[in-house]
C-alpha cells in the first residue's frame, strides 16, 4: 500500500501555500475562505482592503501553533516555516520549536527561516551613523522607528495577535534554542540551498533571513 509523506507548511499566509503540504496559519482571514459571504460584506462596508478581499485562504487550516501542533509524536516527515517565529512571544516560540521536534519522525526535516536580528541591527547602525555624521542636527526618526517595529512592534502597536513581531533572533540564539529543543543535526544554509531541496526551493526572502535546516 502506497504511503504519502506528511508535510506541514506552518505560517503560510495567503500566498505561500504549497501543493502536497498541509498549509497552516493563524490569521483570522483564514475564516474568509470558509465564509465568503462575510468577506463580501466586510468588503462592501469597506472594513477590509482590496488585498484582503482578493486573498485566497481556501486551502489553509487555521491553527494557533504557539499552543501546540495537533499531530501525534513522530508522525510528520517535513516542516517548512518562514517568518513565523518572530510573530509569537519568545516563550511560545521556544514551545513551538519543541513541538516541531516532537511531531517530526526520526530523520524528519524542518526548515526554519527567520529574519536576522544582526542584519537589521547593522542596517540601523549604518543608516543612523550616516544621519548623525552631517553638520546639521538630524530630525529623521524613520530609521529608528522602523528598527524598533521590526524588533518588537507587537508591544508598540495595537493590532491583532500575531500581526507584528514579538521577538527577533540572531544565529547564536536560534542555534541554542534548537539544540535545547532536541535537535542535534543543525545546519545554517544559504538561500534556496540545503540537503532537502524541496524545502529549500520554497525560500523567498534572501537577504534579511537566517535559513536553518534541522534534522531529527
Amino acid at each position: 500500500m502506497k504511503t504519502f509523506d506528511l508535510k506541514l507548511n506552518i505560517g503560510c499566509g495567503p500566498n505561500g501555500q504549497f501543493g502536497g503540504f498541509i498549509n497552516i496559519d493563524n490569521s483570522p482571514s483564514v475564516l474568509f475562505g470558509k465564509f465568503s459571504r462575510i468577506k463580501k460584506t466586510l468588503w462592501s462596508l469597506k472594513l477590509i482592503d482590496k488585498s484582503k478581499f482578493i486573498a485566497d485562504w481556501s486551502g489553509v487550516i487555521r491553527c494557533d501553533v504557539s499552543k501546540g501542533i495537533n499531530y501525534n509524536n513522530d508522525t510528520v516527515d517535513k516542516i517548512y516555516s518562514s517568518h513565523l517565529l518572530e510573530h509569537i512571544p519568545r516563550d511560545k516560540g521556544v514551545f513551538f520549536i519543541k513541538e516541531c521536534y516532537r511531531v517530526l519522525k526520526r530523520g524528519g526535516v524542518m526548515r526554519l527561516v527567520v529574519p536576522d536580528l544582526l542584519f537589521h541591527a547593522e542596517q540601523y547602525v549604518e543608516v543612523t551613523r550616516e544621519l548623525v555624521s552631517g553638520e546639521a542636527l538630524p530630525d529623521n526618526r524613520i530609521t529608528h522607528d522602523t528598527f524598533l517595529n521590526t524588533i518588537y512592534g507587537a508591544y508598540l502597536n495595537k493590532r491583532r495577535y500575531g500581526a507584528e513581531h514579538y521577538y527577533m533572533y540572531d544565529l547564536p540564539t536560534l542555534v541554542s534554542i534548537l539544540k535545547n529543543s532536541g535537535f542535534a543535526n543543525i545546519r545554517k544554509c544559504e538561500f534556496k540551498e540545503g540537503v532537502d531541496e524541496e524545502l529549500a526551493s520554497f525560500d523567498s526572502r534572501p537577504n534579511e533571513s537566517i535559513h536553518m535546516e534541522c534534522i531529527k
